[in-house]
């Protein structure tokens, strides 16, 4: 499945002075060849230029699904997993889809009826997060569609 990812330690190094001067090039190189680049420069985090399509795989239907099942088997744990899952979940906010944003939401609306939830103040904060994240993508779709 992952047999055209490069790893970043096998990617050719390159300057953004140098990719200013060459960037049509390197995108054609990039979108052809299937390869990426690291831009670096002294004093600077290094960035990686990649073909979009590297990331389609991480993001498929099955992505959402793993995400609310690791919410469900962290919600009512008194254990790393509810701050690891919410932490996973918060960094990878804006690839989530509709769908799995409702069951989240759902499935903490339900777990939030204990008093004695564990963790309870970081699902709270979870749902909150999750809710602002689903009316920004209903404001931008209402945006899109007129």
């Amino acid at each position: 499945m992952y047999d055209y990812l490069q790893p970043v330690d096998t990617m050719q190094r390159i300057s953004r002075e140098e990719l200013a001067d060459r960037l049509d090039e390197l995108l054609d190189i990039v979108n052809k060849d299937n390869v990426g680049f690291v831009i670096t420069d002294k004093d600077k985090d290094d960035l990686v230029l990649c073909p979009a399509n590297w990331f389609n795989v991480l993001y498929d239907d099955d992505f959402g699904c793993i995400v609310n099942s690791a919410v469900r088997y962290s919600l009512g744990r008194s254990s790393y997993m509810p701050s690891t899952a919410v932490r996973f979940v918060l960094r990878n906010l804006m690839v989530l889809d509709t769908r799995t944003i409702l069951v989240m939401i759902k499935d903490i609306e339900r777990e939030l009826v204990d008093e004695n939830l564990p963790y309870r103040d970081i699902w709270v904060s979870l749902k909150i997060a999750l809710e602002d994240r689903l009316q920004k993508m209903q404001k931008k779709s209402d945006d899109k569609n007129g």
